[in-house]
C-alpha cells in the first residue's frame, strides 16, 4: 500500500471509531445530553485552542458532565508521552473535563499507570469478543527518601556570590517530590517521578527496597520555589527504591464496542466526579 493510500486508510478507520461514538452517545437515555460534537475546537485558558475528537456534554440529574475524547487509529502503541499530551490539554480545558483515549493499537508500557494516576481512561478499539478471565500482574514502583545531590562546586562558584549580595545565607529547598521539576540545558521540564521511572523502570520485576542513585550526564537544575535561588544545579537523585506485585483477574465482558464503550465512560464519568 503506498503512504498515501495508508494515510487515506488511517484516516478512515479513525473516522469510524468517531462515528461510533458519536451515534452510541446519541442514543443514550440514561442522561440527558446536550452536545455531541466530532471535531470541537476548545479555547484553553492559556488561549490555545485544542481540536477534541469526540466532545459530550450531559446532565445527570442535576449535574453538569464534559467529556473530551482522544481516537486514534495507529499502527503502532500509544506512549505515555501521548498521554501526557493529553493530559496538558484537559488542564487547559475551562472547567473540569472527564478524559477519555481511545486507541486501535493498544497502549506501551507504563501508558496505563500513567493514565490512572490523571484519571484519564483508556480503551482499546474493537474491544475483544471473548468471555474469558484474565489474570494481571501489576507491578507497583515505589520511590522513597528523595533526595537531590547538590553540585557543590556550582552552589560555592554561582550561588553563593548571589546571596551574599542580597545579605542571606539561606535557601529553602523543598523536598523533590512527584510536582518538583527538573531542567537541563535545553530547559526541558521533567518531573523527578518521571526521571526516576524513566532510570529504573526498563525492566520491571519485584524487588526489595534498596538505595538507588542516578547520576545526571549533562547539566540538570531543580526547581526550589524559593525567591533567593529559584533554581540548584543538581548533580543526580538519591532515593530507596522497591517493586511489589499483585494479580488482579479481569473479565472481558464487552461484545459490541461501541455500546460497551459509552457505558463505561458514563460509568467513570458519573462515579468519579
Amino acid at each position: 500500500m503506498s503512504p498515501i493510500a495508508c494515510m487515506a486508510h488511517g484516516r478512515e478507520a479513525h473516522l469510524t471509531i468517531v462515528t461510533k461514538l458519536v451515534d452510541e452517545m446519541r442514543r443514550q437515555d440514561s442522561v440527558q445530553t446536550s452536545v455531541i460534537e466530532p471535531n470541537k475546537i476548545l479555547h484553553g485558558k492559556s488561549g490555545t485552542s485544542h481540536q477534541i475528537d469526540v466532545y459530550w456534554e450531559f446532565m445527570a440529574g442535576a449535574k453538569a458532565y464534559k467529556c473530551a475524547i482522544e481516537a486514534k487509529h495507529w499502527d503502532k502503541p500509544v506512549s505515555r508521552r501521548e498521554l501526557s499530551r493529553f493530559s496538558a490539554v484537559l488542564r487547559d480545558l475551562q472547567g473540569p473535563h472527564k478524559g477519555v483515549f481511545v486507541a486501535s493499537s493498544g497502549y506501551q508500557k507504563g501508558a496505563h499507570n500513567f493514565a490512572e494516576r490523571y484519571s484519564i481512561d483508556v480503551y482499546i478499539f474493537p474491544f475483544t469478543i471473548e468471555m474469558n478471565d484474565d489474570n494481571v500482574t501489576f507491578f507497583i514502583p515505589k520511590f522513597e527518601h528523595i533526595a537531590p545531590v547538590f553540585d557543590e562546586e556550582w552552589i560555592e562558584s554561582v550561588l553563593m556570590p548571589k546571596l551574599r549580595e542580597v545579605g542571606s545565607s539561606e535557601v529553602n529547598a523543598r523536598s523533590p517530590d512527584e510536582q518538583t521539576h527538573l531542567f537541563d540545558e535545553h530547559c526541558a521540564a521533567k518531573t523527578v517521578r518521571e526521571v526516576l521511572h524513566e532510570h529504573y523502570l526498563a525492566e520491571i520485576r519485584e524487588m526489595p527496597a534498596h538505595e538507588i542513585c542516578i547520576r545526571f550526564d549533562r547539566p540538570t537544575y531543580v526547581n526550589t520555589g524559593d525567591q533567593n535561588a529559584p533554581i540548584l544545579k543538581v548533580n543526580g537523585l538519591d532515593a530507596l527504591f522497591s517493586v511489589t506485585s499483585h494479580v488482579e483477574t479481569f473479565k472481558r465482558v464487552s461484545k459490541d464496542y461501541a455500546h460497551g464503550a459509552v457505558e463505561f465512560i458514563l460509568t467513570d464519568a458519573l462515579t468519579e466526579q
